[in-house]
C-alpha cells in the first residue's frame, strides 16, 4: 500500500501512452474520474487474497507494476496487468516483471498463463509474442469498449 500512488502513476502514464499510440483521441484519454477509478482498483487489488502485485524499481523509483491472480487454482494464473513507465520501455523492466510472473507459474505448478491485451496495443502484443504468448481465439471488450484479445502462455515453453 505504501507504493499505491506510484503504482497508479505508472499505470496512468503507460495507459495514456499506449492509447495515444493506438489512436484513441486525446480528449478520450483520461480525466480525474479515471485516475480515481485506477486508484480504487489498485487499492482493492493490492489487498485482495489470491491477487499478487509486484513493483519494479530503478534507483528507488517505482517504474513498473504487475498484478496477477488465480481464477481457477491449479489451472490458470491470470496476468491481470503489467505496466511500465514509458521512459523505461525497452530497458528490461517489463521482462523482469514477466520473469517473476513465469516463476510464480512454475512455483504454483500452474500450466497456463492468461492475459488480455488491447487489440490496438501493438507494443504490448509484440512484447507478449516475443515471450511465447499466443492468441487463444477469445475476443472481449474492455470497460472502455475497446476490443481485447486473450493470449495464452504454456509454462513449459516460457
Amino acid at each position: 500500500m505504501d507504493d499505491l500512488d506510484a503504482v497508479v502513476s505508472v499505470h496512468t502514464a503507460a495507459r495514456t501512452a499506449a492509447y495515444r499510440e493506438g489512436g484513441v483521441p486525446e480528449g478520450e484519454l483520461d480525466g480525474t474520474e479515471g485516475i480515481v477509478s485506477r486508484f480504487n482498483g489498485w487499492a482493492r487489488a493490492i489487498q485482495l487474497p489470491g491477487k499478487t502485485t509486484l513493483c519494479a524499481e530503478v534507483d528507488g523509483e517505482v517504474v513498473g507494476v504487475l498484478s496477477m491472480e488465480s481464477d481457477a487454482p491449479g489451472t490458470a494464473l491470470e496476468l491481470s496487468q503489467i505496466h511500465v513507465r514509458p521512459g523505461q520501455w525497452r530497458r528490461g523492466v517489463g521482462g523482469r516483471l514477466h520473469a517473476a510472473y513465469v516463476q510464480a507459474l512454475r512455483e504454483t505448478g500452474v500450466l497456463t498463463g492468461l492475459v488480455g491485451v488491447w487489440e490496438r496495443n501493438d507494443r504490448a502484443r509484440a512484447f507478449y509474442t516475443r515471450l511465447g504468448w499466443r492468441p487463444d481465439g477469445t475476443v472481449g471488450t474492455t470497460s472502455e469498449g475497446l476490443r481485447c484479445l486473450r493470449l495464452r502462455l504454456d509454462v513449459a515453453s516460457a
